[in-house]
């Protein structure tokens, strides 16, 4: 399991690694906007890359903010994954963050599911 936690400027993003059903979640807590959270974000990516072909599922349950840099490094780790013959989903986004990637089209390009569940079921 890896946990990491960035507290720049009172600002905490944590990123905590785990299995289920050959898939590598990483449930992420807190905001995505410095450069420390960016490479927690990253680091915890790389490490789901590591395992092998990668099923990644982000579970942004406890995501309160995103601004556009890091909706840059998201984009990044799907076609990272994608080339390496992953794939990614997204699940429990609260409704700002839905609202977000829908005007930013991200949903057209990373599926996005409303339960850990329903995400999980749908990896091949």
């Amino acid at each position: 399991m890896f946990d990491s936690a960035s507290k720049a400027k009172g600002v905490i993003l944590e990123a905590t690694l785990r299995d289920k059903d050959n898939v590598t979640i990483i449930e992420l807590r807190g905001s995505i906007k410095t450069n420390e959270d960016y490479d927690i974000f990253k680091s915890a990516i790389d490490q789901a890359i590591e395992k092998g072909t990668p099923k990644v599922l982000l579970n942004f349950r406890d995501v309160n903010f995103i601004n556009s840099s890091g909706l840059g490094r998201l984009i990044l780790a799907a076609k990272i994954i994608s080339e390496d013959h992953g794939q990614l989903k997204i699940t429990d986004l609260s409704e700002d963050l839905r609202e977000l990637f829908v005007f930013t089209r991200l949903d057209s390009k990373i599926p996005i599911y409303s339960s850990e569940e329903e995400a999980l079921s749908a990896f091949n």
